[in-house]
């Protein structure tokens, strides 16, 4: 398939991990929260939705621009992000099976993001 050049589908799926990010928190804080008025729920739905828009507009631009077999791993980056997130913002407790798991998921998509992108890492 060619040269895959790294940069680019590393700051999209970077980008897209990122909003997939900010939309759990909003989600845990606002889930947190005792009384909401009905106006500032709708704001945090529209919030949502316009932060997942902008992910399925990166994520159209990533599957366009670049292999899938290699922005699907890069996305999955997102798992071990956010149990560090969960931990440190929200005091969620990391088990050694968690942390094991969140390991086994780095390597995994460091072998695979390796493998297709050959000698351009």
């Amino acid at each position: 398939m060619g040269k895959v050049v790294m940069f680019g589908p590393l700051f999209a799926v970077t980008a897209a991990v990122f909003l997939g990010l900010i939309s759990a928190v909003i989600l845990k804080e606002a889930s947190a929260s005792t009384e909401l008025s009905w106006s500032f729920i709708i704001l945090i739905i529209s919030v949502v939705v316009i932060v997942n828009g902008a992910r399925f507009v990166i994520w159209g631009y990533i599957h366009r621009k670049h292999p899938i077999s290699l922005s699907y791993p890069l996305g999955s980056i997102f798992f071990p992000l956010i149990l560090i997130i969960g931990h440190f913002y929200y005091g969620d407790p990391i088990s050694i099976p968690k942390i094991i798991g969140s390991i086994v998921i780095t390597i995994g998509v460091a072998l695979l993001v390796i493998e297709e992108a050959g000698d351009d890492v």
